[in-house]
């Protein structure tokens, strides 16, 4: 008795699952096309945006000069409060000063004997977020004025010469 309800199961689970498959087909197209049907049919790379890839960071090399120690000598992790958040901070004391990621990291701070360049980033110019996936602007010179207007489905581009669209992998001027 349990092998046949245990077969019945399968069976029924195996039905749902079908239906479920083949629901787009049956349904009406007007249904079909409306929330939350539209959601439950869709691949999960439609509904969530890809990845974001840290590689197009803004990144930074740093170099030390003769004369400023890297030895700690003492570590303290420190707990900053501003604006709302709350973030640690290491505290480094070396023999020539005391030192602080937040510091390290800031462009408004700089230490003496410590130079820190931007890298070139593998992928120039203007990245904005446009829907669900980042696009890339390639850089436009300009004698003194640049406008990027981001709109739904695209942007549009204006200098002093003239304007261009980009919609989609095309741009127009």
């Amino acid at each position: 008795m349990d092998a046949t309800r245990t077969i019945m199961l399968a069976g029924a689970i195996g039905l749902g699952a079908a239906l479920l498959l083949s629901m787009p087909n049956i349904l009406p197209r007007a249904v079909a096309e409306e929330e939350p049907v539209r959601t439950l049919f869709r691949t999960p790379s439609e509904i969530w945006p890809p990845a974001f890839d840290p590689d197009r960071l803004m990144r930074w090399d740093y170099y030390v000069q003769p004369g400023v120690s890297v030895e700690p000598i003492k570590e303290t992790v420190v707990r900053k409060i501003g604006y709302g958040r709350s973030t640690f901070v290491n505290v480094i004391e070396t023999a020539s000063g005391v030192y602080s990621t937040d510091g390290l990291a800031s462009p408004h701070i700089q230490y003496p004997g410590i130079i820190k360049e931007p890298k070139p980033s593998p992928h120039p110019g203007l990245w904005y977020w446009s829907g669900r996936k980042w696009v890339a602007s390639a850089p436009v010179g300009a004698n003194s004025f640049v406008s990027i207007i981001p709109f739904e489905g695209g942007s549009l581009l204006t200098t002093e010469d003239g304007n261009c669209v980009a919609i989609k992998n095309s741009v127009y001027c």
